[in-house]
């Protein structure tokens, strides 16, 4: 036989091409832990001013005995506040797509742009909480020594001490989820470790790695290097310990800042705006949103800095 019709004959003739792009798209593996809910939410009440001062009430004291039935003999107790500030700033992101890709077609165009934006509000919010757990006075761990349970135990004992309530939750690298998880296969008589099941994801969210002795565990990639890329700097924490607000991005647009037709998506807290660059053919789209994240109160966490 002879001059039969063949894919890798018309491949090279132009009758067939190597490949197509099939309409189907499929996510790359990225970490997507958003940790705003383990954050206080201080809502913004700002007219004047980039920054939120929030007061924290005296700590109560108790009565003391008066020095006889006639006579008080009390002086008076100082009634001392204290104050933690939110600084609002602009974080942005921005992707530019030019004419021709509209024409060509593919899965990529403006909607997917659009929801990688929003998709990276909450890892930018994870890695603004993440930042801070280095800046905790107290820490446990060992420098370039895997995280072990009696790490863990530490870090539980000195929120105790602090008088942190029984609610708690420990947000770990990866490795140092890794080398926990391992160092619990080694203890004898311990409590189990509960994984995350279907159910706590769909209450948690993606990062909630389980529970061990009623504190929430969770990983990131978000955790920053420490001591020269040698450590990571986990933490556990108890309600209170970190705030955050965002500065509502809708005065902007009900200020007149943005025209209305450039708006994409609007949610209150951030938006997206498209800029035309007719000239070159191309559209960029803009996120924008206003986020201060802060330590409220150092007391309420301690560092967690092993191997990394």
């Amino acid at each position: 036989m002879a001059n039969e019709i063949t894919h890798a004959l018309l491949q090279t003739n132009g009758g067939q091409v190597a490949s197509v792009l099939s309409p189907a798209l499929v996510d790359q593996l990225f970490d997507p832990t958003d940790l705003r809910n383990l954050m206080s939410f201080v809502p913004w009440d700002v007219v004047g001013s980039d920054t939120l001062d929030v007061t924290q009430d005296v700590v109560p004291v108790a009565h003391a005995a008066a020095s006889s039935e006639t006579s008080g003999g009390q002086a008076n107790t100082a009634y001392t506040t204290s104050k933690f500030s939110l600084a609002i700033a602009r974080y942005v992101i921005q992707y530019q797509l030019t004419d021709l890709l509209g024409i060509a077609g593919g899965p990529i165009g403006i909607d997917q742009v659009a929801n990688k934006i929003s998709q990276s509000i909450g890892l930018t919010m994870t890695d603004l909480l993440c930042a801070l757990f280095g800046s905790l006075s107290n820490s446990v761990g060992t420098t370039t020594v895997d995280l072990v349970v009696d790490d863990v135990y530490d870090a539980d004992f000195q929120l105790t001490s602090s008088n942190v309530g029984a609610e708690r939750a420990c947000v770990l690298y990866p490795e140092q989820i890794n080398n926990f998880i391992e160092s619990l296969r080694g203890e004898t008589g311990t409590v189990q470790f509960q994984d995350a099941t279907a159910e706590m994801l769909a209450a948690k969210g993606p990062g909630f790695a389980g529970r061990w002795k009623g504190i929430d565990f969770w990983q990131s990639d978000s955790v920053n290097a420490a001591n020269t890329n040698a450590d990571s700097a986990g933490a556990m924490f108890g309600p209170g310990c970190f705030s955050y607000t965002m500065g509502p991005a809708s005065r902007i647009l009900s200020a007149g800042h943005v025209a209305t037709d450039d708006i994409i998506v609007n949610t209150g807290d951030f938006f997206i705006e498209r800029n035309r660059d007719s000239t070159n053919g191309m559209s960029a789209l803009i996120g924008n949103f206003y986020p201060a994240v802060v330590e409220s109160e150092d007391a309420r966490g301690v560092g967690i800095i092993t191997d990394r």
